[in-house]
């Protein structure tokens, strides 16, 4: 199960945002009520995604006005952005 929380700009999801989540992470970051000029989107409590979730944050991060930072990404969850070809769509990951 997804969780999703807002803390100042930054925004914290964990849990396992496969398939099964996608609508709501879909309808979280597209809802995300700042109006500030960046966010930080912290992966470190991700346990479990798929193709889908990828997805879902590339096109997010390509359409938001907000200039996107990530911070704290799962090994896996690089490993197989790197796989997939897609690592270019995620510039400047900070892991803490």
């Amino acid at each position: 199960m997804a969780s999703f929380k807002i803390d100042g700009s930054t925004v914290f999801i964990s849990g396992d945002i496969s398939i099964n989540e996608g609508g709501d992470l879909y309808n979280f970051l597209k809802d995300i009520p700042f109006s500030t000029e960046e966010i930080m989107i912290d992966l470190g409590r991700v346990s479990a995604w798929d193709t889908s979730s990828v997805q879902t944050f590339i096109s997010w991060a390509k359409s938001t006005r907000m200039k996107v930072a990530w911070r704290n990404f799962p090994a896996g969850f690089m490993n197989d952005l790197k796989l997939l070809g897609l690592w270019n769509n995620f510039k400047g990951v900070k892991n803490e």
